[in-house]
């Protein structure tokens, strides 16, 4: 199955049906011969012939705008224009527009629903496939509309006119008929796209950097004031960063990370001085005399505070549970011998103090560098580890018993020295010191504020670097569409100016050259003398004529297999009407024309130009807006009248002319037998859902009228039971048939009851048709 349907054979109109739409209140369903030949729509202005043409387009596009576009609103008042249609009927309780296009066995059917302020808010595409099966597609994701833009099978002059007002509008209406497509539209579509990625990829950039700029202002000016004596390279700027991690090696950018404490020689000396006097505080207290005792001090001073809170302390010692009644009292007497050791607890208590301080300022700090660094560090990551456990348990310990000279403390204290006094610490130390640096800091500020840039381009330097190729690929494609609309814009002319010669040949006006910018179009056109014409000298007549011109010129192209006219001979004298009715004419031999018009000369014309042709009349009820149409002088209905014309104005046998009444009367039944036959096979294909080209082609393939009406019985097909309308016909008309059909070779005949004949072939073409 084809997805798109404007591919492979054309379409062609089978049906259109309009409910609520425009001046129709009731529901108008219109049947139309898909085969080539003209369709007369007749009536007078307000019989509803626009709104018919109109849910035609409507239909077809699904939109009640324009082909191209939305309408213009006003520019003086930004409202509706003035004469603006009003799409959905007065108290219509649903509008909707649909028709039934068909080719081969396949059908499309496109309906769509209109709210009341004329907008359409449901579209619907059912395409039937040969097999019977049907499948709904989104005509958005087909071809189908620039196949309407560039082949628009609706030509209504009042729409036409009333917006190409500008040169712009020319340009506009000829250029969609040069029939681009949708290939520029979607090249056009998909370079925009990527080319605004790109231009918001350099632009997330360039803000970016802007950003960052500004802030690493704001960090040069911070760290510059703190320091004056240290010196920094500024960071570069360019206009495009190339190559983000070159950039970054320039202005020595490349660490990371986030803020570190600046550590210097100070740490070290902090640390070792806490270290090395709570050293000293220990060894004072152990190198005086007793000094379990003096060890013990703390310890002591509390049982002698909780002896004395006791009512009756007893006469038991609690250490050596020996009967000593006086005990408290030898407890206080120690604890009053261990006043003169109060400086070196003191002295102990504030060299644990500080020293806890140096563990988690300095220390910690020293450690944290050394852990936060990016890059591979020197020192040992188990020395880090073993110096982090030991003083964690230090402090610990301080925690839990105040900074007293205990011994567990005195214990921690020597064990963290052990790892804190060695050679190793002391590079680690200077290796913190060297990673902290002051001008290593504002580096690494330096870097954290461009971060945002540094991610930012990675994220969108490769899409961003495409700017200036989508720009450039962007100008290409113009320069390629400008190049092929000008070729087509010669070929067009040519095209266009055979039709203009056809319509206004009489008043001398020729189409010399039309070309289009990317703004305007510039059309130059001559008068009988050679001299140059502005559009605007046009009359109304010829206007019409200018702009239905083009239309007819590239009708043989595109999907649809059908043109619909709506007064197309506004402002035409007789001359231009029969002038249009010739080249109409001419394009139904290969399409079906509808044509709604008022105009009498018109339908005059194209009915004696075409032989397949067909006349509705319709009427529109005032009050309740009630559309009709009748089917009225069908061509075969036209023969027989003339037939019986002839018959009542020539009695008489004729002996001089070259062919006799009565051959002329039997041709003319012969050939409205033929015509009508010609309608009820093509009835029938429809309602049958075959292809009508094909039956014709069958029917065709005859040349005699009774070997015609013998392969139309073969072709046509009725339900059991039903009249077969060739066997009926076949079997009222008898061996009149064969009488009839010699009669068109010149074969002599006999006058008989030509009245009676007339009668029988009257019946027979309404038992073809159906009525």
């Amino acid at each position: 199955m084809r997805q798109d349907p404007t591919a492979g054979e054309p379409w062609h109109l089978t049906s259109v049906t309009v409910v609520g739409y425009q001046g129709a209140t009731n529901q108008v369903i219109m049947k139309v011969d898909p085969s080539p030949g003209v369709t007369i729509i007749h009536g007078p202005n307000g019989s509803g012939k626009s709104t018919i043409a109109d849910g035609i387009r409507t239909a077809l596009s699904g939109s009640t705008k324009w082909w191209t576009s939305a309408e213009q609103k006003s520019t003086r008042s930004k409202m509706e224009p003035l004469w603006e249609k009003i799409h959905a009927a007065r108290g219509a309780e649903k509008t909707m527009a649909e028709v039934t296009l068909s080719r081969k066995s396949e059908r499309l059917i496109l309906s769509c629903v209109i709210d009341d302020n004329g907008e359409v808010t449901h579209r619907d595409a059912e395409w039937i496939l040969p097999n019977g099966e049907s499948a709904k597609i989104d005509l958005r994701e087909t071809a189908w509309s620039h196949a309407l833009a560039g082949h628009p099978p609706v030509f209504a002059y009042a729409d036409i006119e009333r917006r190409v007002q500008q040169s712009k509008d020319l340009r506009e209406y000829i250029e969609n008929l040069l029939a681009f497509g949708g290939c520029f539209v979607a090249l056009n579509d998909r370079v925009e796209e990527l080319s605004g990625r790109a231009n918001f990829a350099r632009k997330a950039i360039v803000d970016a950097a802007k950003e960052a700029k500004r802030r690493v202002a704001e960090v040069d000016e911070i760290h510059g004031k703190q320091d004056p004596s240290v010196s920094m390279k500024a960071v570069s700027w360019p206009d495009w960063v190339n190559e983000i991690d070159t950039w970054l090696e320039e202005n020595e950018l490349n660490d990371s990370g986030g803020f570190l404490p600046q550590v210097t020689e100070k740490h070290s000396e902090i640390l070792s001085a806490a270290l090395i006097r709570a050293g000293e505080a220990f060894q004072k207290i152990d190198s005086s005399p007793d000094s379990v005792k003096h060890r013990l001090a703390n310890s002591l001073r509390g049982l002698h505070e909780h002896v004395l809170d006791l009512e009756s302390p007893g006469a038991e010692c609690p250490v050596c549970e020996s009967q000593q009644a006086d005990w408290p009292v030898r407890l206080r007497e120690s604890v009053v011998g261990l006043a003169g050791l109060e400086p070196l607890h003191l002295e102990a208590e504030s060299s644990l103090a500080a020293l806890k301080r140096a563990l988690e300022t300095e220390f910690r700090q020293v450690v944290s560098v050394l852990n936060a660094s990016a890059d591979q560090i020197l020192t040992s990551q188990n020395l880090l580890d073993l110096a982090q456990d030991r003083a964690d348990s230090l402090c610990q310990v301080l925690d839990r018993y105040g900074c007293q000279p205990t011994g567990v403390a005195r214990r921690k204290v020597f064990e963290l020295r052990q790892v804190l006094e060695t050679r190793d610490w002391w590079r680690a130390c200077v290796e913190a010191a060297s990673l902290s640096a002051f001008d290593k800091q504002w580096r690494l500020k330096r870097r954290t504020v461009v971060e945002d840039f540094v991610n930012t381009w990675r994220e969108h330097a490769e899409i961003a670097s495409e700017s200036q190729l989508w720009k450039a690929t962007s100008a290409c494609l113009k320069d390629l569409a400008g190049d092929l609309r000008n070729k087509r814009a010669q070929d067009f002319t040519t095209l266009a100016g055979g039709r203009v010669k056809a319509l206004l040949e009489d008043a001398g006006i020729l189409l010399e050259d039309v070309r289009l910018t990317t703004q305007r179009a510039e059309v130059k056109v001559q008068n009988p003398v050679g001299q140059p014409l502005s559009l605007s000298m046009l009359s109304a007549g010829q206007r019409n004529a200018f702009l239905l011109a083009p239309l007819l010129s590239t009708i043989e192209s595109g999907p649809f297999g059908f043109l619909v006219l709506d007064d197309p001979v506004h402002a035409f004298d007789d001359i231009r009407v029969d002038r249009l009715a010739a080249v109409l004419a001419e394009i139904s031999v290969t399409r079906r024309v509808l044509v709604f018009t008022h105009d009498e000369r018109l339908k005059a014309h194209l009915m004696a130009r075409s032989l397949n042709c067909h006349s509705w009349a319709i009427s529109r009820d005032l009050e309740t807006g009630v559309i009709s149409l009748e089917s009225t002088d069908q061509l075969w209905r036209m023969l027989l009248e003339d037939a019986e014309a002839v018959r009542s104005l020539a009695p008489k046998l004729s002996t001089t002319g070259y062919l006799t009444e009565t051959q002329i009367i039997r041709g003319l039944l012969r050939q409205a037998i033929d015509i009508a036959l010609h309608q009820s096979v093509v009835r029938n294909a429809i309602s049958g859902g075959r292809d009508v080209a094909d039956d014709l082609a069958l029917l065709d393939s005859c040349q005699s009228t009774m070997a015609r009406i013998d392969k139309a019985e073969e072709i046509i097909s009725v339900p059991a039971g039903g009249k077969h309308p060739v066997r009926e016909a076949k079997s009222r008309c008898g061996n009149f048939l064969t009488l009839w059909n010699n009669a068109v070779h010149g074969a002599p005949t006999a006058k008989k009851d030509l009245r009676s004949e007339i009668e029988v072939a009257s019946k027979a073409c309404s038992d073809l048709v159906g009525g």
